[in-house]
């Protein structure tokens, strides 16, 4: 009689851990770190970045928009809901309102963990600069070859790093400071 009162109770306790597993997200649910603090720019309620991956993402992203050469956000979920990932990120980064009204700078990452997927949503003021097959380029140079790994940390870390050099030193690069001021 223990012995299952012990195995109903151990059953007890790994049903709630269960619960707690990664669910798949609809675009509402995707917290926008942004909100509550305005340096941060990478969504990781899954934990799929580490502490200091994000850290070093947010960095490279505070520094692109204090230069005015981007508004970055990032996100790393385990899964969404729904067929298309490009219509969630657009959706999604839209939403958030990622880029500056008058430049149209913006520059989502969207990486979804169970679909062995990640998107980049460019805004017009950067596809000069960013245009889908240099985007595609940083993705499989610099990122997949982590991410085949496990290592999504250090994946969207290098990615981040070539999106910046890309960036730094291209016609977009003016020497501006956007230092968050009012859009």
């Amino acid at each position: 009689m223990k012995k299952i009162i012990l195995t109903i109770f151990c059953f007890g306790m790994l049903f709630p851990l269960l619960g707690s597993a990664a669910r798949p997200y609809g675009v509402e649910e995707i917290p926008n770190v942004q909100v509550g603090n305005r340096y941060r720019f990478t969504s990781n309620p899954d934990g799929v970045l580490s502490p200091s991956a994000v850290a070093e993402i947010d960095s490279l992203c505070y520094s692109l928009r204090h230069r005015a050469l981007a508004q970055v956000a990032v996100v790393a979920v385990e899964d969404i809901r729904g067929d298309d990932l490009f219509s969630f990120a657009h959706t999604l980064f839209s939403q958030w309102g990622v880029g500056r009204a008058d430049s149209d700078n913006g520059l989502g990452i969207l990486l979804v963990v169970d679909r062995r997927e990640v998107r980049f949503v460019t805004g017009p003021g950067l596809e000069g600069v960013l245009p889908d097959a240099l985007c595609k380029r940083i993705q499989m140079r610099y990122m997949l070859p982590y991410f085949r790994e496990g290592d999504y940390s250090a994946g969207m870390v290098a990615g981040l790093r070539a999106v910046a050099s890309g960036l730094e030193g291209s016609e977009l690069d003016l020497g501006g400071n956007d230092d968050f001021r009012a859009t």
